[in-house]
């Protein structure tokens, strides 16, 4: 596919948004566990995304960009796992009622389960997320999850991915219920 079409589609939904997601303050971590006891936290350093006036919300998240903190195992999630090739995006999207956002007074937070469409691996979801929406300055908005979204990975087609991640890595057990957290920042153009 044309490399130019690709970054338009990944680009240009967080151009004509009326908020635009912070990338550098913005985060996106999972959690995996190993052998029932082993928990490591990994995350994606590139996201992008915005929210228009009309309230529909998108984030998208650049599957390449995981960072387990080990190449190898970095490697092996992009092309075993997630199938970066096929597969280079996950989003996720939502409708919101943005009048309740804007007209928060500065410092004032509220919490709110906000049902998010989730594209993961070439499937379409469903989860709501509980989260904590705090206004931090006239144009500036900051969206954290309350409690993990937790992340079926066969209902995304993902379990063959963890299996061959198990094998390679001589695991007795790779968890495919996965936490998912994240803290997002936005500011109003």
């Amino acid at each position: 596919m044309n490399k130019w079409l690709i970054l338009c589609v990944f680009i240009a939904p967080t151009c004509v948004a009326d908020w635009v997601l912070d990338s550098e303050n913005s985060h996106l971590s999972f959690v995996s566990i190993k052998n029932g006891v082993v928990a490591e936290v990994h995350r994606f350093d590139t996201l992008r995304g915005g929210v228009n006036d009309d309230g529909s919300a998108a984030l998208k998240i650049g599957l390449a960009s995981v960072e387990t903190n080990i190449p190898i195992r970095n490697d092996r999630i992009k092309s075993m796992l997630f199938d970066v090739t096929n597969f280079s995006l996950a989003t996720a999207s939502a409708q919101l009622n943005i009048d309740e956002f804007v007209e928060l007074p500065h410092g004032a937070s509220l919490l709110r389960s906000i049902p998010l469409s989730i594209n993961l691996h070439g499937v379409d979801g469903k989860m709501p997320a509980s989260v904590k929406v705090t206004r931090t300055a006239e144009n500036l908005w900051h969206v954290m999850s309350v409690q993990p979204l937790i992340l079926n990975a066969g209902n995304y087609g993902l379990l063959e991915g963890i299996e061959a991640l198990r094998s390679i890595a001589g695991l007795d057990e790779i968890t495919s219920v996965i936490p998912v957290i994240f803290s997002l920042e936005f500011s109003r153009n």
